[in-house]
């Protein structure tokens, strides 16, 4: 089997209702997705994170020529050869992203062409994944008062679809942020409730917040400082006891040696579609199970990443093992995003809570070509 083509699309909607979090606002959601067709008739699908059109640029002004040709099964010897030749200058960033949706989509071919679903090939099982709901983003158009109220109704509406788990943003300021922790906790007791500052704090609040969530019984802090700052993450987990969670940011098993050598991270968060594809996950997932740190994919795009990330999940070992076991949730963003709800002809379904895995083989997603039409930007 050969690559005979490599195609990008890049796709984008506007939103009908702007969101935001400690870093800026989207009005608008890009995205782009890679196809990898073979000379046996079978393609592959792949996404990247991050800046769609340097993805799609790098993928097609770089990685292209060196594909054509390769035998995509040999993912392994595949993913080497482009590291290689890019290395100089792609050891991260939006060529790496690149990287990732190629890999992705060299997984895909192989488990179409294995005639088996992802998980399987992979090593895991199928069934339901517990997901939590990601959402309760900040409100541009409201005060602080109104959105507190709109934020925990939000919430509200994802325990009544089933959801045991949420995920809140903080990192506005520190006076809401504490209002807004304690205020999660005062309304649902009982719910487990993670919070993501996206790198907003300086080490001084994040010592503070990180207390406010530890009091408050928080699953984990995500992204509580820069993502430059490895030696502060080592220091918080020493002040705190809510666990540390980030690597969203990160890229490569170099990246995360690097964050497991200082011992930063209690739960490592690597994209797949931006840390090297599931190739190069597979050896950061290595790493953390060797220094028996926690691992949670960190899922934010389409049903592509949404699928492999859940894939991915069901193969990781136990850290540590015992009879009842831990669960590993799925992260499920539930923003509004058309593209994500545009263009898939089927995916995993979502029910009660949980990602039902299917039985196709591939990433048991499929991509109404014709639909994706609707999404590509009109050119200026």
């Amino acid at each position: 089997m050969k690559i005979s083509a490599v195609d990008t699309f890049v796709l984008g909607a506007d939103l009908a209702s702007p969101f935001g979090f400690s870093q800026w606002y989207y009005q608008r959601r890009m995205n782009v997705i890679v196809k990898i067709s073979t000379d046996e008739g079978i393609a592959g699908w792949g996404e990247c994170y991050g800046p769609a059109s340097l993805a799609a640029e790098a993928v097609n002004g770089f990685y292209r020529e060196l594909l054509i040709g390769l035998d995509p099964r040999q993912h392994e010897q595949v993913w080497a050869h482009l590291w290689q030749r890019s290395l100089d200058y792609a050891r991260k960033g939006p060529m790496m992203a690149a990287l990732s949706g190629i890999d992705i989509a060299l997984w895909d071919i192989k488990a179409k062409s294995a005639n088996m679903p992802l998980w399987m090939l992979l090593g895991g099982k199928g069934g339901a994944i517990p997901c939590y709901a990601t959402g309760m983003y900040f409100k541009p158009a409201m005060g602080e008062s109104e959105m507190m109220t709109a934020l925990l109704k939000e919430a509200d509406g994802y325990i009544r679809e089933g959801f045991r788990m949420i995920k809140i943003k903080i990192g506005k300021n520190i006076a809401f942020d504490k209002k807004l922790i304690i205020e999660f906790r005062k309304k649902f007791p009982d719910l487990c409730i993670a919070a993501d500052a996206n790198h907003a704090y300086n080490f001084k609040e994040a010592v503070d917040i990180g207390r406010c969530l530890s009091d408050n019984g928080y699953a984990w802090f995500e992204e509580p400082l820069s993502p430059e700052n490895i030696a502060d993450h080592a220091r918080l987990r020493e002040c705190v006891t809510v666990p540390i969670a980030g690597g969203e940011c990160e890229q490569t098993r170099y990246g995360f040696a690097a964050l497991a050598n200082v011992h930063a991270l209690d739960i490592m968060q690597p994209d797949i579609a931006y840390c090297g594809g599931i190739t190069e996950y597979q050896k950061i997932a290595a790493i953390a199970s060797a220094a028996h740190i926690d691992m949670m994919p960190h899922c934010w795009g389409l049903r592509i990443n949404q699928a492999v990330a859940a894939s991915a999940i069901t193969a990781l070992p136990a850290n540590p093992g015992r009879y009842e076991k831990r669960e590993v949730s799925l992260e499920m963003d539930r923003t509004e995003h058309p593209v994500r709800d545009g263009i898939f002809s089927r995916w995993h379904e979502v029910k009660n809570g949980s990602l039902i895995l299917n039985d196709a083989p591939g990433i048991g997603v499929d991509i109404d070509e014709a639909r994706i039409k609707r999404f590509v930007p009109e050119a200026p």
